[in-house]
């Protein structure tokens, strides 16, 4: 009977620990990726306010030629890779659920790609670099990332 007792309990206790470190890490947000979902949305944007720094909202499409640009000539560059791995960031596409599609009509995507930083206050700011003429250089990029970061959304 105590051999028993003791099983259970040894159950109980692995269950326990099991639950309570999947609820831990199913909640912690992290600047080590790119999120997908628009589950993970309020998510990152408690996570930015309480560090008060800004973070990365994309929306995007798996149709769209200047999302696949914007994916390969910008976002895959190594110096925008590592300014943007120091804040949180949600790429999201539309087309993939009810919710992502819900998210960017909130949000105001009215085209693709739609590339936002989105300060503590609420307030954002989009980066298009395509223009009517062609688009913008990377390094050109990299220069109006950086100064957005760093406004903090104080003039917007």
């Amino acid at each position: 009977m105590k051999k028993n007792h003791s099983t259970i309990l040894l159950i109980l206790t692995l269950t326990c620990a099991i639950l309570f470190s999947n609820t831990h890490t199913a909640e912690a947000v992290t600047t080590s990726r790119w999120y997908t979902k628009a589950v993970s949305f309020k998510k990152i944007e408690k996570a930015a306010k309480e560090k008060e720094q800004p973070y990365i909202l994309f929306f995007y499409t798996n149709w769209c030629g200047y999302c696949k640009r914007m994916k390969r000539k910008y976002l895959s560059n190594t110096e925008v890779k590592k300014i943007l791995s120091k804040y949180y960031r949600i790429k999201i596409n539309p087309d993939t659920g009810r919710a992502e599609q819900t998210l960017a009509r909130e949000k105001g995507a009215q085209g693709y790609p739609d590339f936002r930083i989105i300060y503590p206050n609420g307030k954002s700011i989009r980066i298009h670099p395509f223009q009517r003429n062609g688009s913008v250089k990377v390094a050109e990029f990299i220069k109006e990332l950086k100064a957005m970061l760093t406004l903090k959304g104080q003039t917007q």
